[in-house]
């Protein structure tokens, strides 16, 4: 699947999430065993609950595989075991209207009410193909497993896909749809290379992608579709290929899905629109509504990469710049490398020697705000500006002296009146050098403690997020060699 159209089905589930004919909006769950009580959003038609092994992943798509179609799960005893107490709550819209479908768990049943009006899912690949591997393995001759049953050969469009989502180079796939207790099972017949074999004798990873691959092909429009970590025994690669084709199949067929992964693959395939992380807070799971912090993410392997330098005026710029990342995009924060240039004339004079910007390092020059509208031709398409039309430590000296209450409550020092009188006209630098070392604090110790009370001043955290959303700009722009966005 080439990149353009990953990214094209990427623009049109952000951008016609609103057209889908199912449009799940949260799912809400009260005193459930090890899960507690919560809510989660469901903001997209493809959805990715992600967090470490434990966490209660499996417990919440299988309680929503419980609200959504209750007669099916009272025949899984796992889930039902699983589910033993509490309350579960799909709601989403349909037909133009909001609407609910609920379930009641009990120690001995469970009851719904109002069960969702579409086609209802689950895929468990892994532990579904192992159960059918072993039943197809008890026969010696194929023919007593088809036993008369046609196959489909898939047509070279199709052979194509799979062997996209596969890495493999598939000479031939044949599909026999099988009746089995447990409903329709597929039992494929591949040919590759000079080999020719089917489900009996097919690695774990093979298997699952077939599987997986069957399942969604025939599905029908408007399902819902609920996916337990599809990771499970498929190669790195094949986890990518296959969260694509998923999206494609997203789109073209206006599915509802909702995957369970810990996999960096499957969870960097999607933008974080489409990510709801969860954590444990004693015995309940909990929702990050933000950004994860770094900490939880490398507990997934997701290590993001230096591949971004920003290029600072001065130390303070630098702090300024960074509290802004960790306090909205502490992900993006692990990705930039900040270099103090000692001026602006330094930033300028190595922007305009690198040149055109390269794409697989960024840079970019972020300048104090008194530079907005001087730099020189050409530089805007690699620069950015701080918050506001003064240097940073100009302001804090502003903000202090405007309320030095403030700087006491955050600080806990009771001197800072009489500082701030000894301080009368020191010099910009100075000032701040000589008030944190009275404070008996480094500079960047008192850094943190300035930077709340500028957060607290009205408007300057929405400045704070315009530069943000203009620097991340920048850099998308710079990686696809494009020209700037209008600031």
């Amino acid at each position: 699947m080439r990149a353009a159209r990953v990214a094209d089905y990427k623009r049109r589930i952000r951008e016609r999430a609103s057209q889908w004919p199912l449009q799940l909006r949260r799912f809400s769950f009260e005193e459930i065993p090890t899960l507690g009580s919560g809510e989660i959003p469901l903001t997209l038609p493809l959805v990715i609950i992600a967090g470490p092994n434990g966490v209660g992943k499996t417990t919440i798509l299988r309680s929503v595989w419980a609200a959504a179609a209750p007669t099916q799960v009272i025949q899984d005893a796992p889930t039902s075991l699983k589910l033993s107490a509490g309350r579960a709550i799909l709601a989403y819209r349909s037909k133009d209207s909001d609407q609910t479908c609920e379930v009641t768990f009990g120690a001995s049943s469970s009851s719904a009410a109002s069960p969702l009006e579409v086609d209802v899912v689950h895929i468990d690949a892994a532990a579904e193909t192992k159960i059918h591997q072993k039943e197809f393995a008890s026969f010696q001759d194929v023919n007593d497993i088809i036993n008369g049953v046609g196959s489909r050969t898939v047509d070279e469009k199709t052979l194509v896909e799979i062997n996209y989502i596969s890495r493999r180079d598939y000479r031939e796939i044949k599909v026999y749809e099988i009746e089995s207790d447990s409903g329709i099972i597929p039992f494929f017949e591949v040919s590759y290379g000079n080999n020719r074999y089917d489900s009996r004798t097919m690695g774990a990873g093979e298997l699952a992608i077939l599987y997986l691959w069957w399942t969604i092909d025939r599905v029908s429009e408007n399902t819902l579709l609920l996916i337990e970590e599809p990771e499970t025994n498929l190669s790195a690669a094949s986890q990518e290929t296959f969260s694509y084709f998923l999206l494609g199949a997203t789109v073209e067929k206006h599915l509802s899905v909702i995957v369970t992964s810990h996999s960096p693959k499957v969870i960097n395939s999607y933008g974080e629109e489409h990510h709801v992380f969860l954590f444990r807070e004693g015995a309940n799971v909990r929702v990050i509504e933000s950004t994860p912090p770094p900490v939880l993410l490398s507990m997934l392997g997701i290590e993001p990469q230096v591949d971004i330098v920003v290029l600072v005026e001065d130390l303070a710029a630098e702090w300024f710049v960074r509290q802004i990342l960790e306090r909205h995009k502490p992900g993006l924060s692990r990705r930039i490398e900040t270099s103090v240039r000692n001026g602006d004339g330094n930033i300028i004079k190595l922007l305009e020697r690198i040149g055109t910007p390269f794409s697989a390092v960024k840079i970019v020059g972020l300048f104090d705000g008194d530079l907005r509208g001087k730099l020189p031709e050409g530089l805007e398409a690699v620069s950015t500006f701080l918050p506001g039309d003064k240097p940073i430590e100009r302001v804090f000296r502003e903000i202090v002296q405007g309320d030095p209450k403030a700087l006491e409550a955050v600080s806990g020092s009771q001197d800072i009146g009489p500082i701030l009188f000894g301080l009368q006209g020191a010099e910009q630098h100075d000032w701040y050098s000589k008030l944190s070392d009275h404070l008996g604090l480094s500079k960047a110790q008192l850094f943190p403690m300035l930077f709340q009370l500028w957060e607290r001043q009205p408007g300057n955290n929405e400045s704070a997020l315009e530069m943000l959303q203009y620097l991340i700009a920048l850099i998308a722009q710079q990686a696809a060699k494009k020209p700037p966005p209008a600031e």
